[in-house]
């Protein structure tokens, strides 16, 4: 389901970005099944389809002490092109012709003891009705702080504030086997319990949240179902190292 590139327990001072031109491979038969991509989807999704700016994960290091990440920049379009609904043109042309943007993703635990995923609705892009970490795209920004995205992430997806979240940790680099995307996977506690942010889900991307109870009986076994998604499990997997 997942390859773990990389596990830790960084800190924000102990994650760095560094900047550099993109090195995404440019062959015209996979920028053909680009545009065939992205004038498939703007037919069916219309305006709501948009080239967001996105962040190419180039290369990384990780140690106990630090994890590095070197990236330039992308959007959505090449992203749903080739990760997204052409991981295959990878086989033929190689790996550097995919977008590779870094997704974020992070367990939630609650205040009263749940680790909490969201059900997704039918209408995204990809894992539409399956559940999955409650996540998004790192942004470009200069500096960028992947520590203060996760808060942009669950600000919009739970309407939280950063008062009510607290000790992220990043604790791993996992890649969707896939879509061949690069996932970094957090842990965050928040303030709130679960029914106080089932009240507060934004509806735009979820129906509703999926709640396991934080012990490691119940996590282990709610890996094991197909319901969720790859990163999910990895997400999961990462909780139990880090319990």
């Amino acid at each position: 389901m997942f390859d773990l590139l990389a596990a830790g327990d960084w800190l924000p001072q102990q994650v760095t970005v560094a900047w550099t031109k993109s090195s995404r491979t440019i062959v015209p038969e996979v920028e053909r099944d680009i545009d065939v991509a992205w004038n498939a989807a703007a037919a069916r999704l219309g305006d709501k389809l948009f080239d967001g700016p996105m962040c190419r994960l180039e290369k990384w290091s990780a140690s106990r002490e630090r994890l590095e990440l070197t990236l330039s920049r992308t959007s959505y379009r090449p992203f749903l092109g080739t990760n997204l609904f052409n991981v295959h043109l990878s086989d033929a042309y190689g790996r550097e012709v995919l977008a590779n943007p870094v997704g974020l993703s992070t367990a939630l635990q609650t205040r009263d003891g749940y680790l909490l995923l969201g059900r997704r609705n039918d209408a995204v892009a990809y894992y539409p009705n399956r559940v999955h970490p409650f996540a998004g795209a790192l942004e470009p920004a200069d500096p960028l702080d992947v520590f203060d995205e996760i808060r942009r992430e669950l600000r919009e997806e739970l309407h939280l504030t950063p008062a009510e979240i607290g000790n992220i940790r990043c604790v791993g680099l996992a890649e969707d086997r896939s879509l061949r995307q690069p996932e970094l996977i957090f842990i965050a506690a928040s303030t709130r319990t679960r029914a106080e942010l089932e009240a507060q889900l934004d509806r735009a991307e979820h129906i509703a949240v999926y709640a396991v109870r934080a012990d490691r009986v119940d996590v282990e076994r709610a890996m094991g179902d197909p319901v969720l998604t790859p990163v999910a499990v990895a997400s999961l997997a990462l909780w139990l190292e880090r319990s």
